[in-house]
């Protein structure tokens, strides 16, 4: 056997590859800017996972969204909607630090308040990492503070009068009080 001819031992196997690093944890954004509409609008359009969620008033703790069809008339000025939160900075809520979450609300649109009849929490922005379900939240009516009154207005605005849930419906930015 010449040099040429002669069988070469096989090449070693590479090494399996090493796992790469650990995927990082969910990171949540930075507040906005302010609490101006144009940079609300910013942090939500740089942040938040819209997928047909329209951004419908906002607050000192955080913004709320609804999608267009969500919300329906169940009465004469009685209206349902899924509300979607999500806060600027956690709240500490009794399952943990929250960041965002999803009601389905009932709206006495004359009288001005309303009540949760679903809720999910969540401990992370975009509704990740859920914290905490409530299938039957609280049927008791609520009377809303001025924040969850201009959402309450959106809403029956829109569902009442048969309009899209929009942006242009919602109200000028919140100011500290």
């Amino acid at each position: 056997m010449t040099a040429d001819t002669m069988p070469r031992p096989s090449s070693p196997k590479p090494a399996p590859a090493k796992p790469g690093p650990a995927k990082a944890g969910i990171v949540d954004p930075p507040p906005p800017a302010s609490l101006g509409v144009a940079d609300v609008e910013a942090w939500a359009q740089a942040y938040i996972d819209g997928d047909m969620w329209t951004l419908i008033t906002h607050d000192l703790e955080g913004a709320r969204f609804v999608r267009p069809e969500a919300g329906r008339a169940t009465a004469p000025y009685t209206v349902e909607a899924d509300i979607r939160t999500e806060l600027f900075k956690p709240v500490q809520m009794g399952a943990g630090p929250a960041r965002s979450g999803l009601a389905h609300w009932s709206v006495d649109c004359a009288r001005t308040r309303y009540s949760v009849l679903s809720m999910i929490i969540y401990r992370h922005n975009n509704l990740q990492g859920e914290l905490a379900r409530k299938p039957a939240a609280d049927a008791d009516w609520i009377t809303p503070n001025e924040f969850q009154v201009a959402t309450i207005k959106v809403i029956c605005k829109a569902v009442l009068n048969g309009t899209p849930l929009e942006p242009s419906l919602g109200l000028p930015a919140a100011s500290p009080s």
